[in-house]
């Protein structure tokens, strides 16, 4: 008798069991929010740039002429911050965070002869130190 019942038991287990692995669906989550939040946290994502300038002063497909003009730029002018960006298939070597056009003439004049290109472009740039 106890041999039945366990049966009983299992097999009722196993049927149970295989029933809940089918009935999964897929379901629908709808977020319900203020319109609001999204804005505050795009405004928060964007606190650390504002549209200014940047001298793009090198260009070039390898990396290693990058770093050089990079490490000749940093010991000429050590306060002033560089970066680097890939746009394919070329590196980029832009400098400085100029809030005005006028700030970024200045500093190109100053470099001008020290490298072979010098253009002024518009980018976010970081918040400048004001000393």
């Amino acid at each position: 008798m106890q041999k039945i019942f366990l049966l009983f038991v299992f097999c009722i287990s196993l049927f149970v069991s295989n029933y809940a692995q089918k009935n999964i669906s897929i379901g629908n989550i709808e977020i319900l929010a203020d319109s609001r939040i999204n804005n505050l946290v795009s405004l928060e994502k964007n606190t650390d740039e504002i549209p200014g300038y940047r001298l793009q002063i090198c260009f070039d497909s390898d990396k290693r002429v990058i770093d050089e003009a990079r490490n000749r730029f940093l010991k000429l002018y050590p306060l002033t911050a560089t970066y680097v960006e890939f746009n394919a298939p070329h590196f980029n070597l832009k400098v400085g965070d100029f809030r005005t056009r006028l700030e970024a003439e200045k500093v190109k004049r100053q470099i001008f002869g020290e490298f072979v290109i010098c253009i002024i472009h518009q980018d976010l740039i970081q918040l400048p130190r004001l000393d």
